[in-house]
């Protein structure tokens, strides 16, 4: 056999080889087996509870005051990872995986906005009979807790936003790079199934150091997002883009405030929305902290100098706030 035709034949296979493989995830068998997803990615202290008709995964560890933690989109509980273990000896810390990420379920009713989101938080409060506590959003998980925060007052001992939209949000795509731009141009064809080239393409996109982006990192965004291959998302209602009541959440909000931002974050710029948040939020007692050589994901790119400023933040708030244990056990 010529070379000529070995060749076409090669690439024959190679066609049908990846055409199978496209097919293959389009039609969902690709997506990770729950049972080893919660195997590999729970704790030993992890609950799989139910809100309200919410399927949530939730950790709660420590004693103490209340911190709830509320991560960023795609992300999980484990972005916080390294906050939960300064915290954890001083505080009750808890973490969930909000609806349709991590070993959580999907939203019943495919919606993902900031109002659904602060509604969840007060009923999962209401439920774990919380009192008094500190809230902590960052990325788009600053959209619900902003509007917890300033809708529900009387629970709050304190409140940080990290790296949050201050507005209804841009997006800034030109950061990216040709060949994440190739990834994405190709990730329709796989039906919300997603390969690890395009979870290392947002990581490193997001993170003002690539080289600290893992490929265990990368397995574990790409494994924990495909669960949700098939699940209906709604991220608007009636129009309005994501963070566009922030502002005016903001403003109400009266809760002593921290806003801890990353120098070097491509998506919400500190000059941009975290000056903005700073200057719209309504507390009396707000402060701004920056962290210096770190990208959008300041949870999992910078997790102990950020964990450092919210312990002394909480430690002070804490001081001057006696009684207000919010439930800690």
């Amino acid at each position: 056999m010529g070379w000529g035709r070995k060749l076409t034949l090669g690439v024959a296979a190679l066609a049908l080889g990846a055409g199978g493989f496209v097919l293959a995830a389009r039609s969902g068998m690709l997506k990770p087996d729950e049972a080893q997803m919660r195997a590999r990615y729970g704790y030993p202290q992890s609950q799989y509870i139910t809100v309200g008709d919410q399927a949530l995964h939730l950790v709660d560890e420590g004693q103490g005051p209340v911190v709830v933690l509320v991560h960023g989109s795609f992300a999980s509980v484990h972005m916080w990872d390294g906050w939960a273990e300064a915290l954890k000896g001083h505080y009750r810390v808890i973490r969930f995986d909000r609806p349709g990420m991590g070993l959580s379920g999907p939203n019943p009713q495919g919606l993902y906005t900031g109002a659904a989101e602060a509604d969840l938080i007060a009923r999962l409060a209401d439920q774990l009979k919380l009192d008094r506590f500190t809230i902590v959003g960052t990325s788009s998980g600053g959209e619900g807790v902003a509007h917890y925060a300033a809708t529900h007052p009387e629970r709050l001992t304190g409140v940080i936003l990290s790296n949050i939209a201050a507005g209804p949000i841009v997006m800034r795509p030109p950061h990216y790079g040709p060949w994440f731009r190739a990834v994405l141009a190709t990730d329709p064809w796989f039906k919300g199934w997603h390969t690890q080239a395009l979870w290392r393409g947002v990581l490193t996109s997001n993170f003002a150091d690539p080289a600290k982006v893992s490929d265990d990192l990368v397995r574990e965004w790409t494994e924990l997002n495909n669960r949700a291959q098939g699940w209906p998302r709604q991220f608007k209602v009636g129009g309005a883009p994501p963070f566009a009541g922030t502002p005016a959440d903001l403003a109400a909000i009266r809760a002593p405030a921290l806003v801890l931002w990353s120098d070097k974050d491509p998506e919400v710029p500190l000059e941009k929305d975290g000056q903005a948040t700073l200057r719209t939020l309504g507390s009396a007692d707000k402060a701004l902290v920056v962290m210096a050589n770190c990208g959008h994901m300041m949870p999992e790119e910078c997790s102990a100098p950020s964990a450092t400023a919210a312990k002394a933040f909480l430690d002070r708030i804490t001081a001057a706030a006696p009684g207000t244990a919010g439930g800690g056990r």
